[in-house]
């Protein structure tokens, strides 16, 4: 009975059993598009996205033409695990079979697959192929150029755009733009959103559009208005604390940075990763290096949060400017063994800047075993060494960056 196996796939899938589903589909005797679309579904709602696009290339070779759905989830897991050749391929079999005359859905997903790629000039090409665009084309597209560091004048000319088309913007649309005017600083581009949403009375009990103005004003550097408009929030959450604190980081305001910290812990919020990220760039900026040092190792000792790559990475920089060392190289020991060479570049600046020969070499030799094609990192070591008055190693070092140069651009 393939309805009641389809109906168990099905199941399993919804209940996130994904590796039952697939046992269940792998032993049913007969499998129809129903049954792969079920699996492919619950595969890309699960955030597997691999696991997605194998059942979709499965399917295909068993016979199975996909359908609208099968194509939706496809694209979906292409988006979140940023597969773009395989999104292609199935934007070429979409074309081919005429899906974007027929169905808005396809056409809005493959803008969103495209823009979560970061491929936006497709994605705009797309969007501006579509018989037929919707406020949810629009926001796929503005959302991925406010993703972008250098979106934001984009997702400008893409608001007036969609409201030349007649389309009314929704919470999503608002939410992006307000990200993008905080990434490019257009503090009077945002403040007439925020006469806008009030005007139209849409921040009332929205949480999700109050910690967007609060993380705009942040960014733009008006800390004071962010800083209002978190306490009128109804509701205040880890992310709107947040946005606050890395806004008066950014800025070098570690007093209040501290009293944040504080007075979100005594509302119930316990602080994450991305708070104590800000705590240390806090403490960075204000020279307080002992403090700093005791919310790196108190993160994982009272809070039970791992210190990532980017808090270790701060640690070696604050160590670093202050010329303790002893105490960066200890922090880089403690680290998990990491392919990422930026912790090494950031010892390399300071030991250029205490004029450290010895380390600075360790460091260049550390960053050259991880990726020999990093310029900072030649141009940091030839610095060092003229300044030690080695003329003749700062020359080696430059031939170095010279040959690999020619290397890059052949």
């Amino acid at each position: 009975n393939i309805v009641l196996g389809n109906a168990l796939v099905d199941m399993y899938a919804k209940c996130g059993l994904l590796a039952k589903a697939q046992q269940v589909l792998e032993e049913l005797p007969v499998r129809d598009i129903v049954s792969w679309s079920a699996l492919i579904t619950g595969y890309a709602h699960g955030g597997q996205g691999h696991e997605a696009l194998e059942c979709f290339a499965q399917m295909q070779r068993e016979g199975h033409f996909p359908t609208d759905v099968t194509f939706i989830c496809a694209l979906k897991a292409c988006g979140s695990i940023g597969a773009i050749d395989n999104g292609k391929q199935i934007h070429d079999q979409i074309v081919n079979w005429g899906l974007l005359d027929k169905s808005i859905m396809v056409g809005n997903v493959l803008v969103d697959m495209y823009a979560k790629c970061g491929v936006l000039s497709e994605a705009r090409l797309v969007l501006e192929g579509l018989p037929v665009r919707d406020v949810v084309s629009w926001n796929a597209l503005i959302a991925g150029y406010a993703q972008a560091e250098k979106g934001g004048n984009e997702v400008m000319n893409c608001f007036v755009k969609m409201q030349r088309e007649g389309i009314t913007p929704n919470m999503i649309t608002f939410t992006s733009i307000l990200k993008a005017c905080g990434n490019i600083g257009a503090i009077d581009k945002g403040q007439q959103i925020h006469e806008h949403l009030l005007n139209g009375c849409m921040l009332e009990h929205n949480i999700v559009l109050g910690t967007a103005l609060v993380d705009m004003y942040a960014k733009c550097g008006v800390l004071s208005k962010a800083q209002e408009m978190l306490e009128q929030l109804p509701v205040r959450n880890i992310i709107s604390w947040n946005s606050l604190i890395a806004g008066y980081a950014q800025e070098g305001h570690c007093h209040e940075v501290l009293k944040c910290f504080e007075q979100m812990q005594k509302e119930g919020f316990v602080p994450d990763e991305v708070t104590f990220l800000s705590m240390l760039s806090a403490c960075s900026h204000s020279g307080k290096f002992d403090e700093a040092q005791w919310y790196y190792e108190n993160m994982s000792r009272v809070y039970g949060i791992a210190p990532k790559l980017e808090h270790h990475t701060c640690m070696v920089v604050i160590f670093g400017c202050a010329g303790r060392f002893e105490k960066a190289m200890s922090v880089m020991k403690t680290m998990p063994s990491t392919s990422d060479p930026s912790v090494w570049l950031a010892f390399l600046s300071s030991c250029k800047k205490w004029g450290n020969v010895a380390l600075g070499r360790l460091a260049f030799d550390e960053v050259m075993h991880q990726d020999m094609n990093i310029p900072a990192a030649y141009i940091l070591m030839a610095d060092i060494y003229a300044a030690a008055g080695m003329q003749k190693d700062a020359e080696t070092i430059d031939a170095l960056r010279v040959e690999k140069c020619c290397t890059w651009k052949k």
